[in-house]
């Protein structure tokens, strides 16, 4: 109930949306059957002949039901639960008597539309004489890509929260060494924290408080009234303790209808709107309002600045975060304590910047700083561009529509060279078609047999016109620059259906980015992820290239060559496979004497020679790692230089790191060391495996997929590569040994919570070996040929080299902590002693039995595992990495292809340096968990403390507010790239290739015509999310895919079906399938438990 002046009333939107007990409809409606609810029945209820007595005995009462048009859905919802959705009432009721309803507005109508001459006559009269194709609508509130934004109204009170997406399906890698997050963060969110949450399609944003996580699922309120829930969050801003006193979040908390673990049921609460009621969480609402209007009234101060943002921050492309907009933006008078932006004011900017969907994007798929995601600034030429082709596009449309048919005339200049630009594009489309076949599968067809090769001469050269619309529909579809509730898709829609090509097909980003394949702007089987995930600074090539001449590499002396220890008396092996050309980490072995053993652990040095701010490091900082994507490989530090001086082998300079270790695997002792090494073992990690006679590995599934030509066996090793037959009996021993030591250690991290072992991933491996440029004119390429793909589990590593390159990370962490020294530790989010325990017993109780029976626990089980490790951060800060089982941990293996580890380099050598210079160690504490004797003494404590650390090349404010952030998105986007987005579109490629154009490998397995599909969660009304059991690989089922097998609210999460593939989009990583029949029913899922603690 609302009021306005002395009137109180009842909001539409409440009357629409909200499960009202005290809405008020006539007796006629409430004896209505829910069948018969429908014009008809209301014209036959108003009848002339009835009407006068229906409505001198029509009474009101109370009735549960939001609006008569949801009647028999509430009817059919509501049941299950014990609740009728209409009670009856008698004519003679009491309640309200003597009130009665007039239905003779509905009557005059419904004679209305009778009338011949109405509306609805003549404009079926029209579709008569003008037959053409219905356009389909887009949906509302689709499950992926752009939806209807055209008639349905767009309301903050009538939205769908978008939460979950394809790309969240799992995005935890685990890469033999440890585990990186590569997805939300939201176990760092605490109860009374204010978080905006996104609509996705709909450009509505609402603000929520988080009420607390309770049985798995995360439970919010926002500012319009609506409760909802999700096991996780993509947020673009937080406030944290936004509500510091729990009780004014207990209210709310009592009030919700189920705190159940169970998915679907929440869901279905949560779809009747059957939340706590605004009346109950009025005081949550008022502050919310309150900081919205706040945040309002400074954007309202400072618009004309805030709508210049874009202007004021520089022409070049960059990373900014909120806080550094916020700085140039809006005046210092703002401040508050600390010299910080209240969070009215970031939010303030935080709104405008997500409204300019041309000059920024948020790279939401990265971790939060502080407030909110950084954001990339798109270059001036970029922006600028769409704008010109906006207009470009809305003048070429009206010009076209000014004109008869008959005699359409084209205007010089601009007009002229879109249409030639249209005409170039139309010839050679026709002719690509020739080649290869167009799909909707987000992908072109493989090369035709026999095709006829393209000549020079037929491709065109096209315009600065024609040049600017390829650069925004590369924009546009290639690197996904706008969102998607932006108004900018129709620019994109518009020229592909100018070219006249697609006409069957949905002219969106997909359709755009086949387009710019068939062209020859990018080749056939590209993966748009390297383009979406691109970062500022970072360049790609469009097309395969000849490697650039290199220049000088700037590598300086060896500054610590006089600290070189000669490993001349250890054999090092360098375990590795044999196409690795960058060999960044050995192994040796040191026998102590009772049953001790020295592990060393040999790391190539480019830090010795390469200083931090040479130019081929800054290159390194912007690409933060090297990129293994299939097909599209380059190092971080692309120079030949680099490998020969560094990639380690006989005579070459490394870090070591060294423990000494007893055979129960406790760590004694630790240092780490310059040196130089001498006799260099090569040898694969299967060939370890073999002479260790190692049977623990993790099951790998079997399954395997292959398309295309299989490339010529017989290719030479980077390297000699040694064999078990020539290995000396020292050897054999040192491996065992080393193999029984990893053992040990990793048993230990098991006892202390760590995770026992890394399942298989899928991975594609591809060959370009088949391939070839056909022709090759005015920045166009034509190819020869088809990647050959191989899809299988990969195995998740080496157990001996993974708990041996872990053990020199904690080397490397424990020696800087011991010093001060700021470093990127590798830390986990949640480490209190609760979640401690919480992880330990569910990784032993349930995690261990299913990996040791070689299984790969199911997603829901990774999940629990998560909310309890909370997500993992790369800080300066030190803490415990408990799902290593580590105490602190940092990564130093692998510093030619990965920017951190190069940083670890550089303060560790900066410090052995300084500690040659004084004479002394720089050692102030002792590390996490050592002894008592082993703490430096009181001396040498404030000797150390005497000098300052200025002597580092990286100071922790340097490393914390400018080089962590933006590495931490560039690694997050590379990992991304790499092992999620990237080698899904292979594998999709690969699905693509084998279900529609029979293209599988000869000899290989077939792809199989049925899959068994197992449900993960069901959006009521929409669709249903689950995993098929190729691959793993996420799928959905739309309701038209239902297929008659079985209604949408009889489905449950754990239900199994067999399915067939009903549409595949490589382009958007999305598989949709096709239900044939049921095969398991899950057990309800209110009777299962996720295990996790609840926390208000």
């Amino acid at each position: 109930m609302m009021r306005r002046g002395a009137h109180n009333y009842v909001c539409w939107r409440c009357l629409a949306f909200r499960p009202a007990d005290s809405i008020f409809l006539p007796t006629q409606v409430r004896t209505l059957s829910s069948s018969s609810l429908s014009l008809s029945s209301l014209s036959s209820s108003s009848s002339p002949t009835s009407s006068s007595t229906s409505t001198s005995s029509t009474t009101w009462t109370t009735t549960p039901v939001a609006r008569p048009a949801r009647l028999w859905l509430l009817s059919r919802t509501l049941a299950p639960l014990g609740r009728s959705p209409l009670r009856s009432a008698s004519t003679d009721s009491t309640a309200r008597s003597g009130s009665s309803f007039d239905w003779s507005p509905v009557h005059a109508s419904l004679q209305a539309s009778r009338n011949p001459n109405s509306i609805r006559e003549r404009l079926k009269k029209w579709e008569a004489e003008n037959p053409v194709p219905a356009l389909a609508m887009p949906a509302d509130e689709p499950a992926y890509g752009v939806g209807n934004m055209l008639t349905r109204p767009q309301s903050e009170f009538a939205v769908r929260v978008d939460l979950a997406t394809e790309d969240d399906h799992d995005t935890t890698h685990f890469d033999g060494a440890d585990m990186v997050d590569a997805g939300l963060e939201a176990a760092v969110l605490s109860p009374g924290d204010l978080v905006e949450v996104n609509t996705g399609t709909w450009k509505v944003s609402l603000l929520a408080i988080l009420l607390g996580r309770f049985n798995g699922h995360l439970h919010f309120y926002t500012h319009t009234g609506k409760w909802f829930t999700c096991r996780n969050i993509r947020s673009g801003f937080v406030v944290k303790g936004f509500i510091q006193d729990p009780a004014e979040l207990q209210a709310v908390i009592n009030a919700i209808p189920s705190l159940s673990a169970s998915e679907t049921v929440l869901n279905q609460l949560q779809d009747l709107n059957l939340g706590p009621s605004r009346d109950v969480g009025a005081s949550l609402i008022r502050r919310m309002y309150k900081f919205q209007a706040e945040s309002r009234l400074i954007h309202q101060t400072y618009v004309e600045r805030l709508s210049r943002a874009s202007a004021q921050l520089g022409s070049e492309e960059k990373i900014l975060s909120l806080r550094e907009i916020t700085d140039l933006l809006l005046p210092a008078s703002l401040k508050r304590n600390k010299g910080a932006f209240p969070p009215e004011a970031l939010y303030a900017v935080h709104s405008v910047i997500e409204n300019e969907d041309i000059a920024f994007r948020a790279l939401n798929r990265g971790a939060r700083h502080h407030e909110g995601y950084p954001y990339a600034l798109y270059p001036a030429a970029v922006q600028a561009n769409v704008i010109r082709v906006e207009e470009m596009v809305r003048q070429y449309c009206e010009l076209l529509s000014q004109a008869k048919p008959s005699s359409r005339r084209l205007a010089r200049g601009t007009a002229g060279a879109f249409t030639e630009f249209l005409q170039q594009a139309r010839k050679l489309i026709d002719r690509s078609r020739e080649q290869r076949a167009w799909s909707p599968y987000g992908m072109l067809g493989p090369r035709k047999k026999d095709a006829a090769a393209l000549d020079p001469s037929e491709i065109p050269a096209f315009s600065d016109t024609g040049l600017a619309l390829l650069r925004f529909i590369e924009h546009w579809a290639a690197c996904d620059g706008f969102r998607p509730g932006s108004e900018y898709h129709w620019i994109g829609a518009s020229i592909l259906r100018l070219v006249d090509r697609y006409p069957d097909a949905l002219l969106d980003a997909s359709t755009g980015w086949t387009f710019l394949q068939e062209i020859g702007w990018l080749p056939p089987w590209d993966v748009s992820a390297r383009h979406a995930l691109r970062l500022p600074e970072q360049k790609i090539q469009r097309h395969m290239a000849e490697p650039e001449v290199a220049g000088p590499a700037e590598l300086g002396p060896d500054r610590v060559a006089h600290l070189r220890q000669d490993f001349a008396r250890s054999t090092v092996y360098c375990i590795d496979s044999a196409d690795t050309l960058d060999v960044d980490d050995g192994i040796s072995l040191e026998a102590a004497g009772a049953g001790k053993y020295w592990i060393h652990v040999h790391v190539a040095d480019p830090a010795s020679r390469l200083a931090p701010d040479s130019e081929l490091a800054k290159l390194a900082a912007v690409k933060s790692q090297s990129s293994y994507l299939a097909g599209f490989q380059h190092p971080m530090l692309d120079h030949p230089a680099i490998r020969e001086a560094f990639s380690l082998g006989p005579n070459q300079p490394t870090l070591t790191f060294s423990a000494l270790v007893d055979e129960d695997g406790h760590l004694l002792d630790s240092k780490i060391t310059p040196g130089t090494l001498r006799d260099v073992v090569y040898i694969t990690p299967e060939d370890v495996a073999s002479v260790v006679e190692d049977t623990g590995h993790l099951h790998v599934p079997p399954q395997v997929l292959e398309v295309g030509a299989r490339p010529a066996a017989g290719s030479q090793p980077a390297r000699r590569m040694a064999k078990p037959a020539d290995l000396s009996k020292a050897h054999r021993h040192d491996l065992k040994t080393l193999s029984k030591l990893a053992a040990a250690l990793q048993r230990n991290r098991v006892e202390r919570g760590a995770l026992p072992a890394y399942p298989p991933k899928p991975k594609a491996t591809v060959s370009l070996d088949g391939v070839s440029r056909e022709v090759a004119h005015n920045d166009l390429v034509f190819y020869n040929g088809d990647p050959y793909i191989r899809v299988a589990y990969d195995n998740p590593g080496n157990p001996l080299v993974s708990s041996i390159m872990q053990l020199a990370g904690e080397v490397g962490a424990r020696w800087c902590y011991e010093r001060d020294i700021p470093i990127p530790y590798r830390v986990q989010l949640n480490t209190d002693r609760e979640s401690a325990e919480a992880l330990r017993a569910f990784t032993n109780d349930v995690l261990l039995p299913q990996l040791a029976a070689g299984k790969n626990p199911p997603r829901k089980h990774w999940d629990v595992m998560m909310n309890f490790v909370g997500g993992f951060a790369m800080t300066t800060t030190p803490g415990p990495n408990l799902i290593m089982g580590l105490d602190l941990y940092t990564k130093v293996t692998s510093p030619l292809r990965r920017y951190p580890d190069l940083v670890v380099h550089w303060q560790i050598e900066a410090a052995l340096l300084e500690e040659h210079q004084r004479g002394r160690s720089l050692a102030i504490r002792p590390p996490p968990g050592g002894r008592a004797e082993d703490a430096p003494a009181e001396a040498a404590v404030a000797t150390a403390k005497e000098g300052s650390l200025a002597f580092l090349p990286f100071s922790r404010k340097a490393l914390e507010d400018a080089i962590l952030p933006r590495l931490r998105i560039r690694e997050r986007h590379s990992r991304l790239t790499d092992n999620f987005d990237g080698n899904g579109q292979w594998i999709l490629q690969a699905l693509v290739r084998a279900w529609r154009f029979g293209d599988v490998s000869p000899g290989a397995p077939p792809l199989p015509r049925t899959f068994r599909y197992t449900v993960t969660s069901v959006t009521p009304r929409r669709t249903l999310k689950g995993e098929l059991d190729w691959f793993d690989r996420p799928a959905v089922v739309e309701l038209e895919h239902l297929n008659d097998v079985v209604r949408l609210a009889d489905i449950k999460a754990g239900d199994v079906f067999e399915v067939e593939l009903a549409d595949v989009n490589v382009r958007d990583n999305r598989i949709c399938a096709k239900l044939l029949r049921r095969i398991e029913q899950a057990k309800r899922e209110e009777e299962e438990s996720t295990g996790e603690p609840s926390s208000p």
